[in-house]
């Protein structure tokens, strides 16, 4: 059996969640928080130092528990918008007979440990005449046929002078592809004074990764089901999460809290001396409906109930 010291357990519930709830009552999904004798926890603050237990039923009737642990508090958050990065290439003054070069350089390829740049030219040379929208319509037209680059970004008119490049949602597969954002630098050779690459104007500079998104949700319930929430288990095979029912939904966004825990004994657990400290999970669906009463009882403000 696993040992349970420093480990990360994940609950996630779209269902209501009662604070009146036992093991028993609850219906499946369910999220319930129980004390040390398996009753429910019910009214006002959880006070520091009490025994707690966060369980949650499947279909089938068989229970997911996280250790008995001692509750230190919790933070919460609700979820933050995920943004694309945008840079917005402005002021292009149309000269005849003029090359002009863009470079997009990829920065979010993150394997083997470090940023590697994935960098794409993209050139184009007026000719006797010219017309105001020639070059943005051009680069705007390489970007979005360029192979290895279309499916990272999109490239858009704004006017006869200007033109957009938008992060694309990229390919997501749980325990495949890991949920990633595009983030990219934009460099101009000879588009003259004229013109500036303004990054993040009225959008994101960089790509805002957001919070309470259900990819990310889904990402760490598989990790925490599937290696019991241990960093020195990640990667092992298999991994259990191909056998419990996951809950989370990638097109949700999720309330989430984070329950700060002691472990009770022993009280050296991983090293000659401390305690072994437990992080417990708990997202519920934003806005199905109101829990004031979990706020409540997990020191929160508003975070569940939104």
């Amino acid at each position: 059996m696993f040992k349970a010291d420093n480990s990360i357990h994940a609950f996630v519930s779209s269902a209501p969640m009662l604070l009146s709830e036992t093991l028993a009552s609850s219906a499946a999904g369910d999220v319930v928080i129980l004390d040390k004798n398996g009753a429910a926890i019910t009214t006002g603050l959880i006070a520091n130092g009490t025994l707690i237990q966060v369980v949650q039923k499947d279909a089938d009737g068989n229970a997911r528990m996280s250790p008995l642990v001692e509750f230190r508090g919790a933070t919460g958050s609700t979820p933050v918008t995920r943004i694309e990065q945008q840079t917005d290439v402005t002021g292009i003054v149309p000269v005849a007979n003029t090359r002009y070069t863009l470079r997009l350089n990829f920065k979010h390829n993150v394997e083997l440990f470090s940023q590697q740049s994935d960098l794409h030219f993209f050139e184009y040379t007026t000719g006797d005449t010219v017309v105001a929208s020639e070059v943005k319509a051009n680069f705007v037209l390489q970007i979005n046929l360029a192979e290895g680059v279309n499916k990272k970004v999109v490239a858009s008119s704004v006017s006869d002078s200007a033109f957009k490049i938008v992060g694309s949602p990229q390919t997501w597969s749980l325990g495949l592809h890991a949920d990633t954002m595009v983030s990219f630098d934009t460099t101009l050779v000879g588009f003259g004074a004229g013109t500036a690459v303004a990054t993040g104007v009225g959008s994101a500079a960089s790509p805002v990764v957001g919070s309470g998104s259900g990819k990310q949700v889904a990402e760490l319930e598989w990790f925490a089901v599937g290696s019991a929430g241990a960093p020195y288990r990640n990667n092992a095979m298999p991994n259990n999460g191909d056998l419990i029912s996951l809950n989370a939904v990638s097109t949700d966004t999720y309330d989430m809290a984070s329950l700060d825990c002691i472990i009770p004994g022993p009280s050296h657990a991983v090293a000659g001396s401390g305690v072994g400290r437990c992080q417990i999970i708990i997202a519920i669906k934003s806005n199905a409906t109101v829990y004031a009463a979990l706020d409540t009882a997990l020191g929160l403000t508003t975070v569940f109930a939104d």
